[in-house]
């Protein structure tokens, strides 16, 4: 089961953002699962989580509930949620920054 999940269009700008705000997570915390998702192949999903709009991420909670995030913010903001979350270990690199 993924720790995180991406809920995307392909049309959509700020999808694209949050794709590369991700992937900037993803190597600062390697041991994160992440999966994304098309909402236009997938709108079960939506009427499931009740995704409001993209992009969406799903984080996956320690009780494993999710929560959502809609606003992305910086790189920074959303690896401290993800962490709030339970999820990431923090680097060397970024514990001496």
């Amino acid at each position: 089961m993924p720790d995180l999940i991406l809920i995307h269009t392909p049309l959509c700008g700020t999808c694209a953002v949050a794709r590369k705000m991700l992937a900037v997570v993803e190597a600062m915390m390697p041991e994160l699962t992440i999966d994304a998702a098309n909402l236009n192949f997938m709108p079960g999903l939506a009427e499931a989580f009740r995704i409001e709009s993209v992009p969406c991420l799903l984080i996956r909670e320690t009780d494993g509930s999710w929560s959502k995030i809609y606003k992305f913010g910086s790189v920074v903001e959303l690896a401290a949620r993800i962490r709030q979350a339970g999820h990431g270990r923090i680097t060397g690199e970024e514990r001496n920054s």
